[in-house]
């Protein structure tokens, strides 16, 4: 969270792909911890809330810890082989995050969610859609944001927010065979 020495401490646990083995690698999880400022620990924690409750509730607590787990290394994955500038710091737990909300969206598609559009200059209208529709969009964005970052365009590291996407699918997939409700009591 560090909000008032960013820098430093961005520099010193954030995820920079050139020096992706210091603290014996430690800085994969660190860099999760810590935000770009208030703006953006709000928004994934709002994700986290929206989609995490739901899916803790399904696995189970040490289930869901490990699908974190999985999306935060696999979205630092991403990041630290495909960033073009490797001594530019991540941070951010958008990786984790969008593991998270892959794994609602898969396991949950027929989900009705409430977004917000704007239908006339000054009107507002809600509308009930799918999860898989709105996870398709969010897909595509997400391939429109890699390009944008590989191409030196964007700071978002959306390759952070596919790679996590990768690990929740992952742990989506592994997990039909098996029953979550054994984990669950035993959680």
């Amino acid at each position: 969270l560090a909000f008032f020495d960013l820098e430093n401490a961005v520099e010193l646990f954030g995820l920079i792909p050139a020096k992706y083995g210091r603290y014996g690698g430690l800085t994969v999880i660190t860099s999760f911890f810590l935000h770009a400022g208030v703006i953006h620990l709000l928004g994934n924690l709002y994700f986290l809330c929206v989609f995490g409750d739901n899916v803790e509730e399904f696995l189970g607590k040490r289930r869901f810890f490990l699908l974190l787990l999985t999306s935060v290394i696999l979205g630092a994955t991403a990041h630290i082989l495909w960033h073009p500038d490797p001594q530019i710091a991540c941070v951010g737990a958008s990786g984790g995050i969008s593991g998270v909300i892959t794994f609602y969206a898969l396991q949950f598609p027929q989900a009705r969610l409430q977004v917000v559009l704007r239908v006339f200059p000054y009107r507002y209208r809600w509308f009930a859609v799918p999860a898989w529709l709105l996870f398709g969009i969010w897909i595509l964005l997400q391939m429109l944001g890699t390009w944008q970052q590989i191409c030196g365009m964007s700071a978002v590291s959306a390759l952070a927010h596919l790679g996590g996407a990768l690990g929740g699918a992952l742990f989506w997939w592994a997990g039909r065979s098996s029953d979550p409700t054994e984990d669950n009591a035993a959680a």
